[in-house]
């Protein structure tokens, strides 16, 4: 210890001196002091055979002085923060270790004093590879479809990866998609590795990673009951109409893939032919069925379509005057329209052969007393005619009783 000792006091004034001239350089302004954050820490010296885990190390904050005078702007891509890997202990791979962070200055003038965080957590594992059993999820297979025994390219792959990620593969699994056309699946398909629950497991690599698939795949034929639309063609004769139209069966029920049933709503039937008809007829057709389809067992060949056909239909309106009808006795029903406005309806040689003159709405005034109504009007109408409305709905009438002449005086 005596060296230690040895001239102190010439060490004593060195040390000293230092102060002084760091006191005096840190007051003339010779350098500043700033931090700087965001510094990214590189990993090097990974070693051979290794995967790290830790794929981000993170940022520093580094505490730097800079030289007064010199122009160029401290960034963090002034700094180099690095974390040797070569000092991780391999014994313990998969564990969490914690490594020292070594930084250094790249620019002039610029030095660094301290910095944070000085260590930081990696983690890295040793790369494996094993093989695995590939599997294949046929996903969701559309209705009316049938898959085949499927073959494909390889069965077994090899996997490699991080040791700790890779014991949790069990299996390759190849994904495929089944069109709803019923076309034989025949794709190359990529792997992905997946663990006991059906989950990706990353960081793994499959080689080969993309394999063929081939599926044959079967259409099911299904069943549709749709209705029967009976199709006309022609015109009645003249004064006539289509009063309605049935089918039997009302509807059929029709077998085919699903693809070509979907788009079926009805089915049609030749075309009835009801030019000049002027009675109501019933007609044996054929149902004309869409592409792909037929008729499903026990289904008619045929189908039976009734017409009914009855006068054409018309209306016609009328100006007309009123009458009361029940009028008290003693008493006068005064209308105080002179003419209402009556729409009728029914068979159009009816409506065009009926005169105004066989039209005579009129108002019951039985047992109403003497004042002011408003009464809905009623008309009688020949067979098959029949009222459609009256404009006014309602008539304003007047029961009046007459006056008595005065008695002549003695």
């Amino acid at each position: 210890m005596r060296w230690i000792f040895r001239n102190w006091e010439l060490k004593l004034g060195a040390t000293g001196l230092a102060t002084i001239l760091y006191t005096g350089l840190v007051f003339s302004g010779s350098f500043t002091e700033a931090r700087i954050a965001g510094v990214p820490i590189q990993r090097i010296n990974q070693p051979n055979g290794a995967y790290v885990i830790t794929q981000d190390l993170g940022n520093i904050q580094v505490h730097y002085r800079q030289q007064s005078g010199t122009s160029a702007p401290v960034t963090t891509d002034s700094f180099a923060a690095t974390v040797d890997l070569s000092q991780y202990d391999m014994q313990r791979a998969g564990q969490q270790q914690s490594l020292p962070v070594q930084v250094r200055s790249l620019a002039d003038g610029v030095s660094w004093l301290d910095f944070n965080p000085t260590r930081v957590t990696v983690n890295l594992d040793v790369l494996d590879t094993h093989s695995v059993p590939v599997v294949l999820d046929r996903g969701t297979v559309p209705s009316g479809l049938e898959l085949g025994v499927p073959s494909l390219s390889a069965d077994k792959v090899e996997a490699r990866g991080p040791r700790s990620l890779l014991n949790q593969v069990t299996a390759a699994q190849a994904r495929v998609s089944i069109d709803a056309s019923g076309i034989d699946f025949n794709k190359q398909v990529r792997l992905v590795p997946i663990d006991a629950r059906g989950q990706p497991v990353e960081a793994v690599e499959l080689a080969p990673d993309v394999i063929n698939v081939q599926i044959p795949v079967t259409t099911q034929e299904t069943s549709k009951t749709v209705p029967v639309r009976p199709r006309l063609g022609g015109a009645t004769a003249a004064g006539f109409q289509v009063n309605g139209i049935t089918s039997s069966p009302a509807a059929i029920t029709l077998r085919g893939t699903p693809a070509a049933l979907a788009s079926v709503i009805d089915v049609t039937t030749d075309q009835v032919n009801i030019a000049g008809l002027a009675t109501s007829r019933t007609f044996t057709v054929k149902p004309v069925l869409p592409s792909g389809v037929r008729l499903a067992k026990g289904e008619p060949a045929t189908v039976g379509v009734t017409v009914a056909i009855g006068p054409a239909q018309a209306s016609r309106t009328f100006l007309v005057g009123i009458s009361c009808r029940n009028v008290p006795s003693g008493s006068s029903c005064l209308p105080q329209l002179g003419q209402i406005s009556l729409t009728v309806g029914g068979p159009a040689p009816a409506i065009a052969a009926l005169k105004a003159a066989q039209i005579t709405p009129f108002v019951d005034a039985s047992g109403l007393a003497p004042g002011s109504y408003q009464l809905a009007p009623s008309v009688t109408l020949p067979s098959g005619i029949s009222p459609v409305g009256f404009a006014p709905p309602e008539v304003p009438i007047v029961i009046a009783r007459p006056t008595p002449s005065p008695s002549p005086s003695p």
